[in-house]
């Protein structure tokens, strides 16, 4: 009886055992293994592709830190170069910014001469206008008429001197400018760059200036011809209103007169 026993257990555990046995197929396992080293490729390829930006992003950052230690020791040895820029604005800007060319308006009236624009030739364009009458005799003239055109003469010499003046500082600044831009097209380092462009700013500042003054000059010159053309449109007009009233006035006078005379006749004859 134990040993039927004994063989039927040893019969019930070699079932089991046989049940738990795995079973292998050679297809499902090489597409495994090709998938996991496919996976394994790309992680590496992804790796080897951080570590390249990586790289360059350390290699970038040594370069900033190059260019902000030569930038330092170019400070160091020229100075800030904005400071400079400031410095050189100041220095090519101060008096020039403010010197004045020619005269205002208001002085130009002011020192306008009437008898001096009667003798004005213009440099032999035109014949001094004398005190004397066709009869060669003298007589009184009236300055203050000509006033308004002893104004436009000083104004168009007040030009010329502006344009005389701005002429000479234009070429200085012109060819300061020229030699400017050829320093700056050899500069070497950024803070000379820096302080060539401040250089080259004002200089052109200054250029923009000397064109407005010219500007302002022809301006007041114009101005001052339409005052005086506008003045004697002006008086064209009083002189014909007047003309119109002194004819009324005169009417006027005439009806009065007229009307105060008694004519009576003192003979009478019969035709």
């Amino acid at each position: 009886m134990k040993i039927i026993l004994c063989l039927l257990a040893m019969l019930c555990g070699a079932a089991n055992a046989s049940a738990q046995w795995i079973v292998n197929d050679p297809v499902n396992t090489a597409v495994d293994t090709l998938i996991q080293v496919n996976q394994e490729a790309n992680h590496l390829e992804i790796l080897r592709q951080w570590a390249t930006q990586l790289e360059t992003l350390n290699r970038q950052l040594r370069q900033l830190e190059d260019q902000l230690a030569a930038q330092q020791r170019i400070r160091d040895v020229l100075g800030d170069p904005v400071a400079a820029g400031a410095q050189i604005s100041r220095n090519l800007g101060a008096a020039d910014f403010a010197r004045q060319y020619g005269e205002t308006m208001s002085a130009i009236r002011r020192l306008s001469d009437a008898v001096a624009s009667l003798r004005s030739t213009a440099d032999g364009i035109y014949r001094a206008l004398d005190d004397r009458t066709v009869l060669g005799q003298s007589f009184t003239r009236q300055t203050a008429p000509y006033l308004r055109y002893a104004a436009v003469e000083r104004q168009a010499q007040n030009t010329e001197t502006v344009f005389t003046d701005t002429d000479a500082r234009i070429e200085v600044l012109q060819t300061e400018l020229a030699a400017t831009l050829a320093a700056l097209r050899d500069a070497s380092t950024q803070a000379e760059v820096d302080k060539l462009n401040a250089k080259i700013a004002a200089l052109n500042g200054q250029l923009a200036q000397l064109a407005q003054r010219r500007r302002d000059a022809a301006d007041q010159l114009h101005a001052q011809q339409i005052l005086n053309d506008n003045q004697a449109a002006k008086e064209q007009r009083d002189l014909f209103e007047k003309q119109i009233a002194e004819e009324r006035q005169t009417l006027d006078a005439v009806n009065a007169w007229q009307g105060a005379m008694q004519l009576t006749p003192t003979s009478y004859t019969r035709p």
